[in-house]
């Protein structure tokens, strides 16, 4: 029976939300995809869940998202709240069950999930907060969370043109620094200021900005072995006739996808591009059910990328399937601490349309800290070895999580 629901929010590179639920079996971790107010809308959820069965997970699913149906029917909070609850449910049922979420869900077709670098704009360590506001986390120093700024649809999380400086040395040394660690994936931000931008508002890339791109990839590829394969991010900026056009300048580079070259409520906008674009289209993260990906891939979308702490676990093979269908591979999208990462790792171990998985923690010091019960590193040559260890494979390591909390945040019911 299911005692408390507790959370606790890390400030890393982005808010890690985490949620831990205590029943009489013993006690289960997951995580949310960030979210504003999420660890409200648990804490306003929670009253569902005490007393219950906690190996009802389907059904106390569907309970929880009736309950928010009128206010987040298909997508945000909401959703990324269900997703770290259902993700504590089955890591509490694998404990109970003295068994890995990977056998819950099958069977493995694989136990060394390959991950892939993503690498930002070239820069080392880059934290959002929940409205994307460039920040410096409080343990760096001082934060910076409140300062004034800008979202451009242009350049992800913020950053002004005039504060932003290329480098394509630091592109190419960053790609020979991950690939030196293992990953044979790397992938790098194209949504970033550019001198030869006219306006900063709309999704129309000019022939010399597109030139410029060309060049950062360019210096990324040339500075890394053939066998790593190269994917390029430009975070819903663009409109279909710049994406389709970047995807035509980038074909030489043989890249293994771009990934959401235009605004994810636009099907008909990302249909256009995958038709014109000779290089691969990957999309998916803002999507949160079967139903929506079944839209992406009859349109023709060639790599399928959910994240995980958004459409839940139930919901994440339902479109894995899917897209098996479809013979379409998946590559999750994932920015997640280790909790939210080994979850997604076990479910990628079960379908046998896997790609990749995204590691998006390279640069967070503490990272591997946070997972407790493990002798090995998680990560090991670019992948994460799954073992025969019940539920995730690991716990929370909470004094770890406590001394890089957010501080105005409850800690797993101890007030701010």
């Amino acid at each position: 029976m299911i005692k408390d629901v507790q959370t606790a929010v890390i400030e890393s590179n982005y808010d890690w939300t985490l949620v831990k639920i205590i029943a009489d079996e013993g006690v289960g971790y997951g995580e949310c995809f960030f979210a504003l107010g999420l660890p409200d809308v648990i804490r306003r959820l929670s009253p569902l869940l005490i007393k219950q069965d906690p190996a009802n997970i389907t059904k106390l699913l569907r309970s929880l998202k009736t309950a928010g149906l009128l206010t987040s029917p298909h997508g945000g909070a909401l959703q990324h709240a269900l997703a770290g609850i259902e993700t504590a449910l089955w890591d509490l049922l694998g404990k109970s069950l003295g068994a890995p979420l990977y056998r819950l869900w099958g069977g493995a077709y694989r136990n060394d999930i390959r991950l892939y670098a993503d690498c930002h704009g070239g820069e080392g360590l880059a934290s959002l907060s929940s409205i994307l506001a460039p920040r410096t986390p409080w343990w760096l120093g001082e934060a910076t969370d409140d300062t004034p700024h800008e979202v451009h649809p242009k350049y992800h999380g913020g950053r002004a043109a005039e504060a932003f400086e290329l480098d394509l040395d630091l592109y190419a040394r960053r790609a020979r620094e991950a690939a030196e660690h293992g990953y044979t994936i790397l992938k790098f931000d194209l949504d970033i200021p550019n001198p030869h931008s006219r306006d900063d508002y709309n999704r129309t890339l000019e022939p010399q900005e597109i030139d410029l791109l060309v060049e950062v990839v360019r210096a990324v590829r040339e500075s890394i072995s053939e066998e790593v394969g190269l994917a390029v991010d430009c975070h819903w900026s663009l409109s279909a006739t710049s994406g389709a056009a970047l995807g035509r300048a980038l074909e030489p580079f043989k890249l293994l996808w771009i990934e959401d070259p235009v605004p994810p409520e636009s099907d008909e906008a990302l249909a256009r591009v995958v038709r014109e674009s000779p290089t691969p289209i990957a999309s998916g993260e803002n999507h949160y059910s079967a139903v929506q990906f079944n839209r992406l891939l009859q349109l023709g979308m060639q790599i399928a990328a959910p994240d995980l702490q958004k459409t839940g676990f139930a919901e994440g093979r339902r479109i894995a399937e899917l897209a098996e269908l479809f013979t379409v591979p998946l590559a999750p999208h994932n920015i997640s601490s280790p909790i939210g990462t080994l979850a997604a790792a076990h479910l990628a171990s079960t379908i046998p349309n896997f790609l990749v998985l995204e590691h998006h923690g390279i640069d967070v010091p503490f990272w591997e800290e946070l997972a407790a019960g493990r002798d090995a590193p998680l990560i090991q040559e670019g992948h994460v070895v799954l073992d025969d260890a019940p539920g995730l494979g690991v716990t929370l390591d909470e004094e770890v999580a406590y001394r890089y909390r957010k501080r105005d945040e409850a800690f797993f019911g101890n007030a701010p």
